[in-house]
């Protein structure tokens, strides 16, 4: 009976131990990753930037037929000849309003042609398509209003990442058509579609910024979120009108919208760099 008293009085003893503990315990403060605090900067306010990014491809089709991969994986497909360009170029400019905080503007170009000299299409020895003088040429002109905004690894001044906004419109061509002969009556003729396209996109697009001496940086984009609006106005053969009208919202990692781009970044001010005097 003494043993079990002592054992209450003890685990008595030991709760109430335990609830004073407890109410003189210091609240636990919320876990903050200090994001937005960083007090670093990477690029101030009233400094002027200015770059440019391009991109260039150019695409020779049908020079592989005696490669064996080639002939694996496109063995229906025979007397393959044409020629695939594509080009870019995109200017801006910016603005620092504030610490790492910039406004600006940017110009897209893109231009494309594809050339389809002949192809054959074989699905059996007797079934085959034959398809040639298929030509596309497309271009197209927008521009943009941007907001970016930088974060710096730790301290750095050399290394960011950015997160940049922007509000795009352009407009643009494109046209497809075949040429040929016609037997009957004795003459070369033209035929295909001839397109105008509007378009309007609210885009997300972070990257790096890595400077590689005090005012210019190499960067590196990729497109990841947005909102597009696209019309299309086409009409073929000068007779046949058209319009189509599409909208959606992607968020995925595009890996063909890779941008690599040189950027120049002017201080003003008290933070432009001066030249000490010999």
């Amino acid at each position: 009976m003494k043993k079990i008293t002592a054992m209450a009085v003890l685990l008595l003893s030991l709760g109430a131990t335990l609830a004073a503990s407890a109410r003189e315990k210091t609240p636990a403060e919320p876990f903050d990753r200090g994001i937005g605090k960083s007090s670093s900067v990477f690029i101030p306010a009233g400094t002027v930037g200015a770059g440019v990014s391009f991109s260039y491809n150019n695409y020779s089709l049908g020079n592989g037929v005696n490669d064996a991969g080639y002939q694996m994986l496109f063995s229906l497909i025979q007397n393959l000849h044409g020629n695939l360009m594509s080009f870019g170029i995109a200017p801006h400019v910016s603005y620092f309003i504030k610490d790492n905080l910039a406004v600006g503007a940017r110009f897209d170009y893109a231009r494309s042609t594809f050339g389809l000299a002949n192809v054959d299409l074989s699905l059996s020895d007797e079934l085959s398509l034959t398809v040639g003088n298929f030509n596309y040429f497309r271009q197209l002109y927008t521009g943009a209003l941007t907001f970016r905004n930088y974060i710096p690894f730790g301290d750095s001044k050399r290394f960011a990442m950015f997160t940049e906004l922007r509000l795009t419109g352009g407009y643009g061509q494109a046209e497809s058509y075949k040429t040929g002969y016609d037997d009957v009556l004795e003459e070369p003729y033209k035929s295909g579609t001839y397109q105008d396209i509007y378009q309007f996109e609210v885009g997300l697009v972070p990257g790096i910024s890595a400077f590689v001496t005090n005012e210019v940086a190499l960067e590196v984009s990729v497109g990841l979120l947005g909102f597009n609006y696209q019309k299309v106005e086409q009409i073929t053969n000068q007779v046949e009108r058209s319009e189509m009208e599409n909208n959606g919202v992607n968020f995925k990692i595009n890996l063909l919208a890779i941008n690599f781009g040189l950027s120049f970044y002017i201080p003003t001010g008290a933070h432009r760099l001066k030249k000490t005097a010999k």
